[in-house]
């Protein structure tokens, strides 16, 4: 069977349904490492597993912090982080404090960004999710720019459990904030190898999905 290749490795296969089971882990450690993906993203619980099932593999072993609410403090977060990196994680995916944000309270996204990006220096891939679904224009470019200046190696779009996924407009704002500066990972809704592309093209470099597989299957 063919598959797109190319577009494999830009994708982090995600298993982050609540009832991912340990035999959807493993079957998605193995579609992983056959497709190719850049990376398997699994919750805190099922980490150790991924961890085991992909060592010497490519494939980098990424988990979730304060998903997907991003309700907790800074200093939760950063613990949490440095817990995961010690079990493994090669790459780590926080959901920014929301409600702080929206409520005008800056200095909390700043402060968990610092504190998260300072314990994986070196360490692990950090990528904030600042989920779009929930802010303007305005807001996305503010939470971008904080993500930059604070040590993010990449923001992300969206949890999945919002109202909505990524749209292209995301990730044009989130591009034209970012000058290069920073990675750009798309998420929430990408079903098809048409709309991957296209979110590729209008600037993402990297896409999560949970239908990784059907999509790469997709050969244009």
């Amino acid at each position: 069977m063919n598959w797109d290749r190319l577009l494999a490795t830009a994708i982090d296969h995600t298993v982050l349904k609540a009832d991912a089971t340990e035999s959807d882990v493993r079957a998605a450690c193995a579609d992983s490492q056959k497709y190719g993906f850049a990376s398997l993203v699994v919750s805190p619980y099922y980490l150790p597993l991924a961890v085991s099932l992909l060592e010497n593999s490519p494939v980098r072993s990424c988990t979730v912090v304060s998903f997907p609410l991003g309700a907790q403090e800074p200093s939760a977060k950063v613990d949490d982080t440095t817990r995961l990196l010690d079990a493994g994680a090669r790459e780590i995916d926080v959901v920014m404090n929301i409600g702080a944000f929206l409520s005008g309270e800056h200095q909390v996204l700043v402060d968990e960004i610092a504190g998260i990006a300072e314990v994986c220096t070196e360490r692990a891939v950090f990528k904030l999710i600042i989920e779009t679904a929930y802010l303007s224009k305005v807001q996305i470019t503010q939470a971008t720019n904080a993500a930059v200046a604070n040590g993010a190696n990449f923001v992300k779009t969206s949890t999945g459990y919002a109202k909505r996924g990524v749209t292209l407009d995301d990730i044009r704002i989130i591009k034209s904030a970012a000058h290069s500066r920073i990675g750009i990972k798309a998420s929430g809704g990408i079903r098809t190898a048409e709309f991957a592309h296209a979110l590729l093209e209008a600037g993402a470099t990297r896409l999560g999905c949970s239908e990784s597989v059907e999509v790469v299957q997709q050969v244009r």
